[in-house]
């Protein structure tokens, strides 16, 4: 099933060249939208959570933070830990500051959407991109995309934003996150529809595992991809430039494509839960808050272990 909407897409016309030729300047003017909506949302995410715990003043501040899975024992506060299940690890301020890593899928089967009236499932994923870096960076963090011109390169402050976003708008179309720059113990959220075959995640998990990072993965999906909506003789274009695959009486295909999907994302769960990472899923019919909310809770020292698929 992943490779079936990994590669194909149901026919429409076609941009001219010359459309073709203005996509970057087109996500160049949709920036600062975006920008501001990420904006809004990373302020919503900072008033959902309830932050760390701290006392003192000056640089003698101290937080407490959720331990990482391969955290030193030396570092665990052993005390303050008895009181909850959650290990815990004391640190002044100025250690505190961690990296966010993100990397925002920028390969094709992104770039589409089953109405005109939904958002590209691109669109959705650099807000939920941004809005996680903004707020991260309004928490004091820094954070890094995984790829983009200036991959691996961490900034901080809430005026990097734009910058992030410029980064993300052009994105070169690789097919997985490049993990060379990222930081050990820190903190990594995976934004796409992984439409790829589960081995392919298992492998990105495998190397993460490499670099321990708390990692979340959040999937974004057109709901057209759950339960195919058409029927009759429809055509399909390749986003691979293999032609096109017409398929008579889709809709004897619908239940069948059901289950192979919910399949698919079992798989994925299941992947998750064994590399100790979280999983969301979004449908682009739907708000993107509260999917974000229960990551970014996550992140902030919330619940970690296993992954969550929610519907």
């Amino acid at each position: 099933m992943s490779g079936f909407f990994g590669k194909w897409r149901r026919s429409e016309a076609k941009p001219s060249p010359a459309a073709q030729a203005g996509s970057y300047p087109e996500a160049e003017a949709l920036l600062p939208s975006l920008v501001i909506e990420a904006e809004r949302i990373g302020r919503q995410l900072r008033a959902g959570v309830h932050h760390q715990h701290r006392a003192g003043a000056g640089e003698d501040f101290w937080q407490y933070r959720a331990a990482h899975d391969h955290e030193p024992a030396h570092r665990i506060d052993w005390r303050q830990s008895a009181r909850s299940d959650q290990l815990w690890v004391r640190e002044r301020e100025a250690e505190g500051a961690q990296i966010l890593s993100l990397w925002c899928d920028p390969s094709p089967s992104m770039n589409w959407r089953s109405r005109p009236e939904l958002p590209l499932k691109t669109t959705q994923a650099q807000l939920a991109t941004l809005a996680l870096a903004s707020a991260a960076l309004h928490g004091g963090e820094r954070v890094t995309l995984l790829n983009g011109p200036e991959h691996g390169r961490s900034v901080s402050g809430p005026h990097s934003l734009s910058r992030l976003g410029q980064n993300l708008a052009f994105a070169a179309s690789t097919p997985l996150p490049q993990l060379d720059t990222l930081r050990a113990y820190g903190q990594l959220v995976l934004v796409s529809d992984f439409l790829m075959p589960p081995e392919t995640l298992d492998r990105i998990l495998r190397d993460i595992a490499a670099r321990p990072a708390r990692t979340e993965l959040l999937c974004i999906l057109d709901p057209a991809e759950r339960s195919l909506p058409y029927a009759g003789r429809i055509s399909f274009d390749s986003l691979e430039d293999e032609g096109q695959l017409v398929l008579p009486a889709v809709e004897t295909l619908a239940e069948p494509f059901e289950r192979a999907m919910q399949a698919h994302l079992d798989q994925l769960v299941t992947l998750a839960e064994a590399h100790r990472a979280g999983f969301t899923l979004h449908h682009t019919d739907q708000p993107l808050m509260p999917a974000l909310l229960g990551l970014h809770a996550r992140l902030s020292g919330g619940h970690t272990s296993g992954g969550s698929l929610r519907p």
